[in-house]
């Protein structure tokens, strides 16, 4: 096949990856054809996250890109008007500029600034699309690997595919580390792929070395010891003794940050933000404010970028106040874990805390979509209809806990691909071995799922049962602790071109990402 390649943001580690798959399947005899932007735009979200100048950040994006890995079949995007309507580049800009705001509400997808920003991003937009269309036509592409998919320019990227009939894959750093996350045509934030495979193995034990690796997960969590993890937030976190008194049930909601789905169908409610979905949560279920306690994100009192989480903390700061509801605020170092442990009740949004609920055996509502909606231990409602519909129900807790870890295995050895064969050292820092097959990629292209990349089993629940003590005793060490075998493989050179290698050194010194 030819397969196209492109990264048009240079964050790490994802160009590596992105190169990393490029070489696999060039040493099956894959023809491989790269494109990036070499600074053809007026504006992408990495210099408007940032508020810096083209200068300064498309000399480090060129530096850390593609190029500097090698210079065979490299096409740059060229500016050029685009055929794209008003409405097209509207629906395409969506989710970057609400998340360059920081965007709570679908009410504010309209604000002066956000509309001014996604307006600056509609030419940028429709220069990689019309480029991409280009160099897909120019050298005959049969599919196209492309990093995150979401992002302005990204989006771009695939809606060319989409426009073209083309399948493509969009590639991202997995949540806990190792192996890399392909999403088959969709973007990062696709829910279908790992739905199927969520379902699938829903029913299906943990062997015993799959049943201690997810308990180890969890224990590195709670301990904050998940060093791999792209972010770790209530760092350094003060005991949290539960704020309210009432003899009913305890209800603690969690809310994390919507502004990057927005517009994104797989992501879709009833509701114009949550805290709607929380006033119709409250009083179909007769809950009073007085059983309730929000702990706000600690993501909110941080800048991602030059932005900072205000929307969101004052969002949710208003409407505690207005119903009486204790709120435990974005830079308070009350411990989550501790009110998550105190609590009957949590209730998300598709955050990942689900995780730390689950596995406490807590009954776990989910406002919305999210990720382990097909999990089995979380009660999804997208809609005010649904919640009058379906009664919220207790959930036996061995249960609840049992498939929590289900889930955290298919999210760490069966959804993403490469495994064993890409390796995190450190957040942004990999080792790579010699054996992953250009027969995945192509499989995936060709029939649009993700096969497990590990598809094996247990017989019996024996090893669940033997982890779930462990969490009913809150021992979070003693999960944390378990060591893990990994016979070390065959190295596999993914490096820079000779004389640019000093980039990654360098780039180490910097912050990553978006901060």
């Amino acid at each position: 096949m030819r397969i196209g390649f492109v990264n048009v943001f240079s964050f790490r580690p994802h160009v590596e990856h992105l190169y990393y798959l490029s070489k696999v399947l060039s040493e099956s005899g894959h023809a491989v054809f790269f494109l990036t932007c070499d600074a053809s735009v007026s504006n992408c979200y990495a210099r408007a996250i940032k508020g810096t100048g083209k200068v300064k950040e498309c000399s480090k994006c060129i530096l850390g890109g593609v190029r500097s890995y090698t210079s065979q079949n490299v096409t740059p995007i060229t500016n050029q008007k685009s055929g794209l309507t008003e409405s097209e580049l509207e629906r395409l800009t969506l989710s970057s500029s609400c998340t360059l705001l920081r965007t709570e509400s679908d009410k504010e997808w309209d604000d002066p600034e956000v509309v001014s920003t996604r307006k600056s991003l509609h030419a940028p937009v429709g220069s990689v699309y019309e480029s991409t269309k280009q160099w897909i036509k120019d050298n005959k592409l049969d599919a196209v690997i492309c990093f995150n998919g979401r992002m302005d320019l990204t989006r771009a990227v695939t809606h060319a595919c989409e426009s073209l009939g083309l399948p493509f894959i969009c590639h991202e750093r997995t949540w806990f580390g190792d192996g890399i996350r392909l999403v088959p045509n969709g973007n990062c934030l696709g829910l279908k792929a790992l739905g199927e495979l969520v379902s699938e193995f829903d029913d299906r034990p943990l062997t015993e070395a799959q049943a201690r690796f997810a308990g180890k997960l969890v224990g590195e969590r709670f301990l904050q010891r998940n060093s791999l993890e792209w972010r770790l937030y209530n760092r350094n976190p003060e005991p949290a003794p539960w704020p309210t008194s009432s003899l009913r049930k305890r209800v603690l909601i969690v809310p994390s940050s919507k502004n990057e789905f927005a517009g994104h169908e797989d992501w879709e409610t009833g509701w114009e933000d949550n805290t709607q979905a929380l006033d119709d949560f409250l009083e179909i279920n007769g809950i009073l404010p007085e059983q309730v306690v929000v702990r706000c994100h600690p993501n909110w009192s941080e800048n991602i970028g030059r932005v900072t989480g205000e929307r969101s903390l004052n969002l949710y700061r208003n409407w505690a106040e207005q119903r009486g509801i204790y709120l435990v605020s974005s830079e308070e170092k009350a411990s989550t874990y501790d009110l998550i442990q105190q609590s009957d009740i949590v209730v998300l949004n598709g955050g990942s805390s689900a995780v730390e609920a689950g596995a406490c055996g807590k009954q776990v509502v989910c406002l919305g979509p999210a990720p382990y909606e097909n999990a089995g231990f979380v009660q999804v409602f997208r809609s005010r209809a649904e919640m009058e519909k379906r009664v919220l129900v207790d959930i036996d807790t061995a249960t609840i806990q049992r498939k929590t870890l289900r889930f955290l295995y298919v999210s760490s050895h069966r959804f993403p691909q490469f495994v064993d064969y890409v390796k995190a050292v450190e957040t942004t820092k990999y080792e790579y071995f010699i054996g992953g097959s250009a027969d995945r990629i192509i499989d995936i292209l060709k029939t649009g799922r993700i096969q497990p990349d590990d598809p094996s089993y247990g017989a019996d629940e024996q090893f669940e049962n033997d982890v779930l003590v462990a969490l009913n005793d809150a021992n979070w060490a003693g999960l944390a602790d378990y060591e893990i075998f990994e016979p070390r493989g065959v190295p596999y050179d993914v490096s820079r071109r000779r004389g640019l290698r000093w980039i990654d050194s360098a780039r180490s010194k910097f912050k990553r990402g978006d901060r």
